[in-house]
């Protein structure tokens, strides 16, 4: 008997104090099985429902299906939530998992995770906004190499499309290279100049400046 696609792989497992990461590691695994589980966090499940038709003291209804009253596709649609939520919940440790089990849909455990990791819509605007400040002002850390200055502005940028805000490569190149600049690396200024910067990954940029400094 072949096992399902999500046995086979290894599903991200939620550690304390790392949702943003592990969100783009699930959204990553989820695209990989299948779409249908994406557009279960965008829209839900859309639960097959019928009319009690009305009558001389109640108004007409519409209530949930029984599960002998579903037709093949609606099945379908509840085996995906129901799939959907069995990865959720094991990717999760028991406390968290137990705070889940009165979430009925896939949807409202992801939507609650998404509340308790990342607050409300104010809250998370007042975080776009301070990572927007944090990329405008970003430098270099004194006794920090260019690896711990790639990783921690690499990690900044996921951190800002996480929010919605995402920047060109020629803006995120600049940003980067000037940043170093101000600490000397000449590097970044033949680089700046001589390349078209909105051809280049952030990657690209960084793999040049490594190359550079370990031959010297």
């Amino acid at each position: 008997m072949s096992r399902s696609k999500h046995e086979s792989m290894k599903i991200p497992f939620l550690k304390k104090d790392d949702y943003l990461t592990w969100r783009v590691k699930m959204l990553i695994f989820l695209e990989a099985i299948d779409n249908a589980y994406v557009d279960i966090i965008n829209h839900g499940p859309s639960y097959p429902e019928k009319v009690v038709p009305m009558t001389t003291t109640i108004p007409e209804l519409y209530i949930r299906k029984e599960k002998s009253e579903l037709s093949d596709p609606e099945n379908e649609v509840m085996l995906n939530d129901a799939k959907f939520r069995n990865i959720l919940h094991n990717s999760l440790d028991d406390v968290m998992s137990n705070r889940m089990i009165s979430c009925k849909t896939a949807k409202a455990i992801w939507d609650d995770l998404e509340t308790q990791y990342l607050g409300t819509l104010a809250i998370k605007n007042n975080r776009r906004d301070v990572l927007i400040k944090e990329y405008e002002k970003f430098d270099v850390k004194p006794e920090e190499t260019i690896t711990d200055t790639y990783d921690r502005f690499l990690t900044l940028l996921n951190d800002l499309s996480l929010v919605g805000k995402e920047y060109d490569r020629e803006d995120s190149n600049t940003k980067f290279l000037r940043a170093l600049l101000e600490e000397g690396y000449t590097e970044a200024s033949i680089i700046r100049h001589q390349y078209n910067l909105d051809q280049l990954s952030l990657d690209e940029v960084y793999r040049m400046l490594k190359t550079h400094y370990l031959e010297i």
